[in-house]
């Protein structure tokens, strides 16, 4: 039917609201910290069809996961037998749960006897069962290992089921939490179903439906104008994951390619690592849904709806049988924990890769942000015998990477959610009372050093409180290795994200005497580096400490504005130390920029970068033959010539080669230790890691810093010094 604009934009906007309403009245009567705080869930809107019109503002990938389990729902054939007032549980990642924790809620929605539409939400329950405490099963080989799947009527023609609550709640650690979440999500489906009922009153339904069909159309229409404005082209990169079960220090590998082709984006995980024996794996539904994270976040932000029309813009290919589309019976409960962050982050480089291209789209490149999860989970009993505690939000507090045009920003939340907190340290604290807080604090020199610096992360520290012991299970994604921070045009990575256990820690003596020390080894104890999944016994006086990632940089470091590394570090941003290893920055006892000495100490830094053998000037392009300049990158333009197309250092016109060749190929490059880039990477190695290593790329006549890479060592031919 025809909808005119106004009538268009207005019952829109209703959708918006009452969607909005949903996620409300999840956050007013959840009872966990990572749903309340953590904002760990998400509602939508779909049409008849499973397509998704309207989503959230919480977990973008639940509900691009979401509509595969309303489309599973359909192709079950149980449609017919569905009435009004029934809803659905699942939380099968075979049905497009992204793991078992993520409990949907889903619900047809009739008019006159007809279905119309559905609404659904997901939410991530605390403890679902399995074989570790909180249901991230570090332990498990196969999904048999893990929490149970579901897939059951939980409400039948608005009658309750009781015996459905209980068959879910038994298998769980903590029912009590678990039976509340369950009533959040069914009261939050009935608001939706009342309110559409309320507009159907006033527009009419072919109206709603009229209006669902136009916001696809629009979104798809406006995303494809825009990736059709960006120049095609080709990219690829590489992620890392160490660890794939409790205290393992394999690396897995995900390989992904982007082209940009017209008006459409091709992913192609080619190359990724087969499938593993643990629960780190993810389902093809889960790898398109993080994949969609920066086209949601960056390309449509705010403008653009993230529903089925900016989906139909974006083509995802993952090998069967890869750790991004595992096969049954593989383990997935680390999904979040696993090979799905390590693919947003991968995806986030690329589309940052793409957009360095465009000069009319290049403020909108970040190259990292939330590389890693933190997920640490402490657990045990309180005084009265209940098992409380949970998984903390502390990993919102990384940092985003640095833009072209500023600095990442600070402590932002995760990429895949613009409505991102963390719970007050309280917050935790009242939920989890056999556990309290010693710290929680910026982290200096966690954001990626460049000529915009990433944004910082946050560290934190935690101990029993008044308990003999807490059962601890940690899944950080990445980071006690290498980083995946990744900086862009010559920025330096972010911090890591490592979990360490201090046993036998001075603790509580040094909280009596208001000592807070910033080294791990002035805590006293017992220094243990923790591999990203491990599981055990947090004891009294013992301190779990750990932190996500921070933001990768933007440009050469040696770039940023001395004024601005001072005030960075009279922020406690920088420290004095990388202020002048890394920033080439010298400041006076009085905390005032040493313009004479910086300008000595960044000619000495940019010598060191070249082989001695260099000498001279480089091929030049003669003005009067170059037809047209078009800039790729900070410090890169391709040039059109009588001759053809060549790269050239848009700083100091040196002449890489032919276009078709990376300028990579030609510069001058070096093979460094990670901690190189920053203090936070690679603890547990001493900055010097055994599997990685930081490769920077120079011009190789003017010595401008334009790409870094972490890599790993078996790929190189070389392990050390220039190449």
């Amino acid at each position: 039917m025809e909808i005119d604009p106004i009538t268009f934009e207005v019952v829109n906007h209703r959708l918006w609201q009452i969607n909005d309403e949903q996620g409300t009245t999840i956050i007013l009567l959840s009872p966990s910290p990572v749903v309340v705080e953590g904002t760990d869930f998400n509602v939508g809107l779909f049409t008849k069809d499973g397509d998704l019109v309207t989503a959230g503002i919480y977990i973008m990938f639940h509900v691009t996961a979401m509509e595969t389990v309303v489309k599973n729902i359909i192709r079950t054939g149980w449609v017919p037998d569905l009435k009004p007032g029934d809803m659905l549980l699942t939380n099968d990642p075979y049905m497009g749960a992204l793991h078992q924790n993520d409990v949907c809620i889903i619900a047809p929605i009739f008019h006159d006897g007809e279905l119309v539409y559905w609404a659904g939400n997901v939410a991530h329950w605390p403890d679902v069962g399995g074989c570790d405490p909180g249901s991230f099963c570090v332990n498990a080989r196969h999904i048999f290992d893990e929490p149970p799947r579901y897939y059951l009527k939980v409400v039948s023609e608005g009658k309750f089921g009781k015996e459905v609550e209980k068959t879910v709640m038994i298998n769980s650690r903590q029912p009590d939490e678990l039976a509340l979440n369950l009533r959040a999500q069914i009261g939050a489906i009935n608001v939706v179903k009342q309110r559409l009922e309320e507009l159907v009153h006033e527009v009419g339904l072919e109206t709603i439906l009229g209006t669902m069909q136009l916001s696809i159309r629009y979104a798809r229409e406006k995303l494809s104008k825009r990736i059709a404005e960006i120049p095609d082209g080709k990219w690829s990169t590489e992620a890392f994951m160490d660890g794939e079960r409790a205290h393992s220090l394999r690396i897995f590998r995900i390989h992904v390619s982007l082209e940009k082709r017209g008006d459409k984006l091709y992913f192609d995980y080619t190359g990724t690592d087969p499938q593993v024996v643990g629960p780190v794996n993810c389902m093809f539904p889960v790898c398109r849904a993080v994949t969609m994270i920066p086209v949601f976040a960056i390309l449509c932000g705010n403008e653009i709806d993230w529903n089925r029309g900016a989906m139909d813009c974006v083509e995802v290919y993952a090998p069967e049988g890869t750790l991004v589309n595992a096969k049954a019976p593989a383990a997935v409960s680390m999904f979040s924990g696993g090979c799905a962050r390590v693919a947003s982050q991968a995806c986030t480089k690329l589309v940052a890769e793409m957009l360095l291209r465009s000069e009319k789209h290049r403020d909108l490149v970040c190259p990292s942000w939330s590389p890693s999860t933190a997920g640490i989970r402490l657990s045990g009993p309180d005084k009265s015998g209940k098992i409380v505690g949970g998984l903390f939000s502390d990993h919102r507090a990384n940092g985003a990477g640095a833009r072209s045009f500023a600095d990442g920003i600070d402590h932002v939340g995760m990429i895949e959610s613009c409505f991102s907190f963390m719970a007050n340290v309280e917050t935790n604290e009242f939920k989890a009372p056999n556990m309290i807080y010693v710290f929680r604090r910026r982290l200096c020199d966690s954001g990626g050093p460049g000529k915009f610096r990433g944004g910082l992360s946050a560290i934190a520290a935690l101990t029993p409180y008044d308990v003999e012991s807490l059962d601890w299970v940690g899944t950080n994604t990445a980071g006690a290795d290498e980083s995946n921070a990744s900086g862009i045009s010559g920025g330096y990575p972010g911090a890591g994200c490592p979990a360490v256990l201090i046993r036998g820690s001075r603790v509580w003596e040094m909280l009596r005497h208001g000592e807070v020390p910033t080294s791990y080894k002035d805590w006293g104890g017992k220094v243990e580096y923790l591999a990203t999944k491990s599981d055990g016994v947090v004891k009294a006086g013992d301190m779990l400490i750990y932190y996500p990632p921070g933001g990768g940089g933007y440009g050469d470091p040696l770039e940023r504005d001395p004024e601005m590394v001072r005030e960075d570090v009279l922020k406690h941003a920088v420290s004095i130390e990388s202020a002048q290893e890394r920033y080439g920055v010298i400041l006076t006892p009085g905390f005032e920029v040493d313009e004479a000495a910086t300008k000595e100490r960044r000619r000495e830094m940019v010598a060191s970068r070249l082989p001695s053998h260099i000498d001279g000037e480089g091929l030049r392009i003669p003005t009067e033959k170059v037809r047209a300049v078009r800039s790729i990158g900070e410090y890169i333009e391709e040039v059109e010539t009588d001759e053809g197309a060549v790269t050239r250092c848009s700083k100091c016109g040196h002449v890489y080669g032919p276009k078709e060749h990376n300028p990579k190929k030609f510069a001058v490059r070096r093979l460094e230790p990670l901690s190189k880039a920053g203090p936070w990477l690679c603890l547990r190695w001493n900055g010097d890691s055994p599997n990685f290593t930081l490769v920077t790329y120079v011009c190789p006549e003017c010595g401008v810093l334009f790409e870094t890479e972490e890599r790993l060592k078996a790929d190189l031919k070389e392990s050390s010094g220039n190449l």
